[in-house]
């Protein structure tokens, strides 16, 4: 295990915020705010439901992830992870650029694999122990990608909570685009 270095406080608005509701209950849908041009709907009929967006997270084989670089430019990297009690979690090297960038910045954004179905989370990444995270997490991640997800040298574990999530199904596209907030 490394040293813990010590890190600034998050500012406070940084911080995900998740209610005892929200732990219980799915967020509800609503739709994106959009310029009108774009011919999306406006009315609730056709939301679709956050198990749908829960399906993907959780099947998705390969993610992208979005962080910043501490001079503002933007840094995507594909990558394995798990969707699990609605968090995204990974592990990374400590000296990746993904981990420089969340030690400075944790906002970040996650998207499935298969942009026909696109699901793009907004969220906030924290490091956490392994012993923070849901015990199902390793086996899930054997079952996945054939390894468990435990410590290793140099390594780090994430949760990305997120903040708002947004689909975008392409077959769909004129009835179904939707978001959820977490907020």
């Amino acid at each position: 295990m490394r040293a813990k270095q010590q890190k600034p406080k998050p500012k406070q608005n940084d911080r995900p915020k998740r209610s005892s509701v929200q732990a219980s209950e799915p967020p509800r849908p609503s739709r994106p705010v959009v310029p009108s041009g774009y011919g999306f709907p406006t009315s609730s009929e056709g939301l679709l439901d956050w198990s749908w967006a829960s399906e993907r997270l959780t099947n998705s084989h390969n993610y992208m992830i979005v962080t910043v670089r501490p001079d503002g430019r933007p840094h995507a990297m594909g990558m394995h992870g798990i969707w699990c009690a609605d968090a995204y979690y990974f592990s990374t090297d400590v000296t990746s650029r993904k981990a420089k960038n969340l030690e400075q910045n944790r906002n970040c954004i996650v998207i499935t694999e298969k942009l026909d179905e696109v699901v793009i989370v907004e969220g906030v990444a924290e490091e956490i122990s392994f012993d923070d995270a849901p015990e199902e997490l390793s086996m899930s991640s054997k079952t996945k990608y054939g390894w468990p997800m435990e410590p290793h040298k140099g390594g780090a574990l994430y949760r990305v909570t997120p903040r708002v999530v947004f689909a975008f199904p392409l077959e769909q596209i004129a009835t179904a685009v939707t978001r959820w907030k977490f907020e």
